[in-house]
């Protein structure tokens, strides 16, 4: 099924109408040519209307047929938008590849097919890590992948993130992140974010609404609206009351701490997550923080959650005399913040299709 494109719909009118205009009759009168107006202007607007997503969906699995005559007979998802720059949506798919058994999808191959106005152009198949990807998204002109740790997993963990742009050709490989680099890099935006005290890029991170109990604001304006508020807080009371979730010193902790851990390289620990640890003298006394990643965090299967958690990282730090920065069991950890003159605050965050989100302990302040 080929698809009625708008730009060409568009050009062909206006083809038509320059035609009619140097071959009509000169002599035709201000009062004809005005008559014919609203019908020029009827056509042209229906000619701009974008194409509807499903019609060049249901163009693009078409083209796909011709290579893979049962590509859905797996499974499949897909996502429309302009990869090539020229204003119209093209599709990509991604589908299950393997036998209807215990390997069934042990493949997830995927595929591009531009908008042509000839009909959909599918491109050369492209070779991703593992043939096993998952479709991201396709923003401003760029389609992102995502290559799990093992395809059949109920719940999949992403490992990298492949990013694909338009050459003038094909879709050429732009870049490869992976998850590890993805969450330092994001630390890293966060911790500008705090340090330019952006409100906007700070309340990005957050999902909401925030329950109440998730942060530390009792007892303040923001508290007392979110327990009006069945115990939610939304977006507009967090902007109202910024400074209730982040007061001054707050703000200049989480700037310091993410600043310190954005450098700290974790490497594999006994509990199967990875953990980094950082230190450096402040005059007489020790300035130490910490950041742990666990890739398979207890949150992914807690009962109602809809999310794939694809890791939870946990930042905190402190200063004080004779204070070292490593503290591998929770007895030590204890006794390390038992013994800092001053801890400061803690962070919980999450990965979550491939962005962080803030959760703040309670008893944080």
């Amino acid at each position: 099924m080929h698809l009625r494109y708008p730009r060409i719909t568009g050009a062909l009118a206006l083809g038509l109408a320059l035609s009619a205009c140097q071959s009509g009759d000169k002599a035709a009168t201000a009062e004809s040519s005005a008559a014919q107006t609203p019908a020029a202007a009827a056509d042209t607007a229906k000619a701009a209307a974008p194409a509807d997503p499903k019609q060049t969906a249901e163009a693009a699995f078409a083209a796909l047929r011709k290579r893979v005559p049962d590509f859905e007979r797996l499974g499949y998802e897909h996502l429309v938008g302009d990869l090539d720059g020229d204003g119209v949506d093209d599709v990509v798919v991604a589908y299950g590849e393997g036998t209807p058994d215990a390997q069934m999808a042990t493949l997830k191959k995927w595929a591009a097919i531009l908008s042509r106005a000839d009909g959909p152009q599918l491109l050369p198949a492209a070779d991703t890590p593992d043939d096993c990807v998952y479709l991201d998204k396709i923003a401003h002109g760029k389609l992102t992948l995502q290559v799990p740790d093992i395809c059949t997993a109920a719940r999949p963990k992403t490992r990298e993130y492949l990013t694909y742009a338009w050459n003038g050709k094909t879709l050429a490989k732009l870049a490869s992140e992976t998850a590890d680099a993805r969450v330092r890099q994001r630390l890293g935006a966060l911790a500008d974010a705090f340090a330019r005290k952006d409100r906007k890029a700070i309340l990005d991170a957050f999902k909401f609404p925030i329950p109440l109990g998730q942060v530390p604001v009792q007892g303040t304006p923001l508290g007392d609206e979110a327990e009006r508020n069945n115990d939610r807080i939304d977006r507009a009371m967090a902007e109202r009351h910024f400074d209730n979730l982040f007061p001054a010193q707050r703000l200049a902790d989480y700037a310091l701490l993410l600043d310190r851990v954005r450098a700290l390289k974790p490497e594999p620990d006994q509990e199967g997550g990875e953990t980094a640890y950082g230190q450096r003298s402040q005059g007489e006394e020790t300035e130490w923080s910490e950041l742990r990643i666990d890739w398979d965090p207890d949150e992914d299967r807690d009962e109602g959650n809809e999310e794939l958690i694809q890791a939870r990282i946990e930042v905190s730090g402190g200063i004080g005399k004779d204070v070292k920065a490593e503290a591998k069991t929770l007895g030590e950890v204890l006794d390390r913040e038992k013994a800092s003159r001053r801890v400061y605050e803690e962070m919980r965050l999450f990965l979550i299709d491939g962005e962080l989100r803030i959760q703040l302990p309670n008893g944080a302040g």
